[in-house]
């Protein structure tokens, strides 16, 4: 049986049982939940350059200082 076939004989099966149908409801609702966010890699680069140079070192010291303050092995 190839995998077409065992899906067509799940998916009758899961017709016919109404738990089946919400477990499996269940199951695809926390599965797309898990699915990965689509990226902002477009929204952030979008903003490159738009700060001067200095503007960006301040804001890495800043960075830098405060969480190095939770947790030494950030830098």
């Amino acid at each position: 049986m190839n995998i077409q076939q065992q899906i067509q004989r799940d998916i009758k099966l899961i017709s016919e049982n109404n738990l089946m149908q919400s477990q499996l409801f269940a199951f695809l609702q926390r599965l797309k939940v898990n699915l990965s966010a689509p990226g902002n890699i477009e929204q952030v680069l979008s903003h490159a350059g738009t700060i001067d140079n200095r503007s960006a070192e301040e804001v890495t010291q800043i960075i830098n200082a405060e969480f190095g303050k939770i947790d030494s092995d950030w830098h």
